[in-house]
């Protein structure tokens, strides 16, 4: 049996990230790991009830010994088995978010034929929208020889949650290929998914409407696909926009933004706009987000994979670390903090 590696949970962004990547990719390793100073310079340190639920399931999957796997632990040790293909039904609570749970389960998912029913919430900030995962990401790790796909029954919005998603993978032919992504050339269409529960119609209209013309001003002749949908009658109220740019070579940009009380329609459809104007700006093929997810993924691939990033989040440079120290992989960064970057690295033929 391999000796337990420690990690130390206050490194760099020192949140959910480093949790989600360290049991991953130990999980996948069958790597004992013990993680010290959980979320420690949080307002509200250790683990909070969303962590806990993407541990226990995946413990569930890789048949692994947990301690410490409390609300408000700051130490756990995870001890991974043997990886089961299964069908689960998980109920994060609230509206924890859905897309960082699979975010913590998709590694292991490669080596897995998995059903997973996940409630909780879809939509909610400081995280990805499941849009980004369906329509941008999930392609994505396709091209590397993934094979994952979800579903959204239901929309779930903070604070209720009451989102429903249905998950499901198959085993591939590891090792996964390499990824290259370049330049961004130049935004040629944007699909938009304006959604509402519980509001008047006109909110997704509006979000909509107001995404388009801040885009169209900048980027005239913009072609744009809409899907609009509003639920008058749910249990549970809310309402967000996704914004997924696609250049002439099908490379694809995302941007998102949430509604809340108080909040103009309008104002949201602006705010996912200008983010998603911010990251066609930038030139680069991967956005903000999609980098530091991808990641994990190109360190397990076979081969050298590049990319070029709008923007190097401390997100990114946290997985970076981790997957470093439980891989053995050294990525080679080109770039500062919060500016655009080159990301490359010799993956480790992972099988």
């Amino acid at each position: 049996m391999m000796e337990s590696i420690e990690i130390d949970g206050s490194q760099g962004e020192g949140g959910g990230q480093i949790l989600r990547t360290s049991f991953a990719l130990a999980a996948l390793k069958g790597q004992s790991i013990k993680i010290t100073k959980i979320r420690a310079g949080r307002e509200r340190p250790g683990l909070k009830p969303q962590h806990v639920a993407a541990l226990q399931v995946l413990s569930s999957i890789c048949t692994a010994e947990i301690k410490g796997a409390d609300r408000g632990s700051e130490e756990v040790e995870f001890s991974p088995k043997e990886i089961n293909s299964t069908a689960l039904n998980v109920n994060i609570g609230t509206a924890g978010s859905i897309s960082l749970l699979l975010q913590q389960l998709l590694p292991v998912a490669l080596k897995a034929n998995l059903k997973i029913r996940i409630f909780g919430g879809t939509n909610v900030d400081w995280s990805p929208p499941m849009e980004f995962y369906q329509e941008l990401f999930f392609p994505l790790l396709k091209k590397m020889g993934a094979r994952f796909e979800a579903k959204v029954s239901k929309r779930g919005y903070f604070p209720k949650g009451k989102g429903s998603v249905n998950f499901s993978s198959g085993k591939v032919k590891l090792p996964l290929k390499p990824i290259n992504l370049g330049n961004f050339l130049g935004v040629e269409e944007v699909a938009m998914f304006s959604h509402s529960s519980n509001l008047p119609k006109d909110v997704s209209l509006i979000q909509a409407s107001s995404a388009k013309k801040l885009i169209l001003e900048k980027f005239p002749g913009t072609v744009f696909f809409k899907t609009i949908e509003f639920k008058e009658k749910s249990n549970t109220i809310g309402s967000g926009i996704t914004l997924i740019a696609s250049d002439s070579k099908g490379n694809k940009l995302c941007a998102s933004s949430s509604g809340r009380r108080g909040k103009q329609a309008a104002v949201v459809g602006k705010e996912a706009a200008e983010k998603l104007i911010s990251e066609i700006s930038a030139g680069k093929a991967v956005d903000s987000h999609t980098a530091d997810q991808l990641i994990p993924f190109m360190a397990l691939a076979n081969g050298k994979s590049t990319i070029h990033c709008g923007k190097l989040t401390k997100h990114c440079l946290t997985n970076i670390a981790i997957c470093e120290k439980l891989l053995g992989v050294k990525f080679e960064v080109k770039g500062i903090a919060e500016k655009p970057a080159k990301i490359s690295v010799e993956g480790i033929g992972f099988t």
